[in-house]
């Protein structure tokens, strides 16, 4: 082995020395002639070693800690002049110190490496800020939840809910976080109102605690109001972020929305049962329904009470001649008049009413009803109308005479009573004294319908015209020409936008209530067209006629939904529906009910 190296030799050991100086030692070296230029330029870095101020570190045995073996992996550059643009420290900093170790860094930052200290120092710098972050940490969870973290609503937040990880990093670097399992509970409710019933089905299915937020009831009423119905017929909602607590526990709304979608599907496949009410002795001319009685006028001069969820009938309210009459109650075969036939063709539900007879009474036809929850109104081929008192079992409370020929049709509010006359006039009246306001003309035949919203009436005649008036100063403010023959029947939508028209020209018409123009034309029956009822809250449009058929149209586009041809045996008078089913009556004397929802569990959840 040679005694002398070479100068490639010393060369390459000196260059593995230099790990953080000049790297052009190895080119100036070169450029000084090879062997004698390398040992110059050692010999000068050894002369600026000792002119250097230095200190005497000790060696010390550190525990091996992440940062421990950072400063092990940088001590060898204890020499570096480097010094931190940033750093507050405990105490003074001499600015001729070699720096040893790596710096702190500020709060959360990163430890600050000296320079050239290779890739070992920077692993420990990372190990160290995590040591560091972890040693502090627990002290920085309890500052959190100390004050901004309260939710001020009486929910706990455990020591649990605090220190748990709330993210869980993928592989390419996203942060996931689950919001509804760190959330308040109340502020996860409110995200979820906004999705469509199967994104919440399956996120009932991501975690326990998805379920149970999912679940709840303040949800699902939610989105049972916003999916089944197209208006709320409920309280005006509540503003957005007023009162944003847990809600109280009330109705099972994911299982209502269950029983609407069946019900949905029933309507939509045309799927009803059919019951049909027997105990009129003649043709019935009117009905009006709600979900505890049907209440019916009729040609055999009686006014019944049905009991909508047994069928059975309660009372019957008539001239004394009428109800003393022992056929009311007791058929030709001695069993009970009153009964109902059920989808199975059986008999059920015989009943005996009571019967009523006031000094007050109609001696010819009931054509027409309405009530509410105080009054029954009834109009009549005698002339005149009668208002009853609901509460006190249907006792009349005054006659409203002034029409010369028969009342046709009639409506109310909590003001008016209007009235419609084969005398080709329309008498508007005083709910609370039955006093005649004022007497409104125009139409040169029979006035057959009439309805009120607000302070806007509609009436239809026989002279092929629909005119609006307004209810205060008794003037004609629109008429609506199309029809090409009299008019039977129309109806005024809830919302007053539009109105629907029809009579003996087989066509329905639909109107825009503001500009009086005709939306659609709609080639509805092979007859007469006696009765048009709108369901709202649907959009169905309920048609009966002389052809004996019923039939559902789609409001919005005009198209037939529904027919039932010849569920009557002779001509439909009457047909009106709710969310669940349509009434309706003609020349038989019965009541058809046809009932949607008959088959669906739970469906008398629905009735609120």
């Amino acid at each position: 082995m040679p005694l002398v190296p070479t100068d490639d030799e010393l060369a390459s050991g000196v260059q593995g020395l230099s790990l953080g100086g000049n790297e052009n030692l190895d080119v100036e070296g070169k450029k000084h002639g090879g062997f004698r230029g390398l040992l110059r330029k050692a010999s000068a870095s050894m002369r600026t070693r000792k002119r250097r101020h230095s200190h005497v570190v000790a060696a010390v045995d550190r525990p091996q800690t992440a940062w421990g073996k950072l400063r092990t992996a940088t001590s060898f550059h204890r020499h570096s002049r480097l010094m931190p643009t940033s750093f507050d420290n405990e105490g003074p900093f001499d600015s001729h110190e070699e720096l040893l170790s790596p710096i702190p860094g500020i709060g959360n930052a990163p430890p600050i490496i000296p320079h050239g200290s290779g890739g070992a120092a920077a692993r420990a710098t990372a190990a160290a800020q995590n040591d560091y972050f972890f040693r502090n940490r627990q002290y920085l969870m309890v500052d959190e939840h100390l004050g901004d973290r309260e939710s001020g609503i009486g929910i706990a937040i455990t020591t649990a809910d605090v220190v748990e990880s709330t993210e869980d990093v993928s592989s390419n670097g996203i942060s996931r976080v689950d919001f509804i399992k760190h959330l308040p509970s109340e502020l996860g409710i409110q995200i979820l109102k906004h999705v469509d019933q199967e994104t919440l089905r399956n996120a009932a299915l991501v975690s326990r605690r998805w379920n149970t937020v999912s679940v709840t009831d303040d949800i699902w009423r939610t989105v049972f109001l916003r999916d089944q119905t197209k208006t709320y017929a409920t309280s005006k909602p509540v503003p957005l972020g007023a009162g944003l607590g847990l809600p109280l526990k009330g109705s099972d709304w994911k299982e209502l929305y269950r029983i609407r979608e069946n019900l949905h599907q029933n309507w939509v496949a045309g799927a009803a049962e059919a019951i049909y009410l027997n105990g009129h002795m003649d043709s019935i001319y009117c009905v009006q329904f709600d979900e505890n009685k049907i209440i019916t006028g009729s040609r055999d001069r009686t006014i019944r009470v049905w009991d909508m969820r047994t069928y059975e009938c309660r009372l019957v309210v008539g001239p004394p001649e009428v109800v003393s009459n022992p056929d009311i109650l007791i058929g030709d075969d001695g069993a009970p008049a009153h009964y109902a036939i059920m989808p199975d063709s059986n008999r059920a539900a015989e009943s005996t009413p009571k019967t009523v007879s006031y000094p007050i009474y109609h001696n010819q036809s009931i054509l027409c009803l309405q009530y509410d929850e105080e009054i029954l109104v009834t109009g009549s081929s005698d002339s005149t109308c009668i208002v009853y008192d609901i509460k006190d079992n249907y006792r009349p409370v005054r006659r409203l005479q002034h029409h010369t020929a028969a009342v046709l049709d009639l409506a109310f509010d909590e003001r008016y009573i209007v009235t419609c006359s084969k005398d080709v006039t329309i008498c508007v009246w005083d709910r609370e004294t039955g006093a005649m306001l004022k007497q409104l003309r125009g139409h040169s035949g029979p006035v057959n319908a009439v309805q009120m919203r607000g302070n806007t009436v509609v009436s239809c005649s026989g002279d092929f015209k629909v005119k609006l008036w307004n209810i205060d100063t008794g003037k004609n403010i629109k008429e609506l020409s199309g029809h090409t023959k009299g008019l039977a029947c129309s109806q005024f939508s809830d919302d007053s936008r539009f109105i629907a028209s029809a009579g003996n020209d087989k066509i329905i018409r639909i109107w825009d209530a503001n500009t009086g123009v005709c939306l659609r034309s709609i080639a509805a029956h092979d007859n007469l067209v006696r009765s048009l009822h709108i369901d709202s809250v649907s959009g169905r449009l309920v048609s009966g006629s002389y052809d004996q058929d019923i039939k559902v149209f789609d409001m919005n586009t005009g198209s037939l939904l529904l027919d039932f041809p010849k569920w009557h045996s002779s001509w439909v008078l009457g047909a009106k529906s709710d969310y669940r089913r349509i009434i309706s009556t003609g020349q038989d004397p019965k009541i058809l009910i046809m009932d949607f929802g008959m088959n669906i569990r739970g469906i008398e959840k629905l009735e609120s």
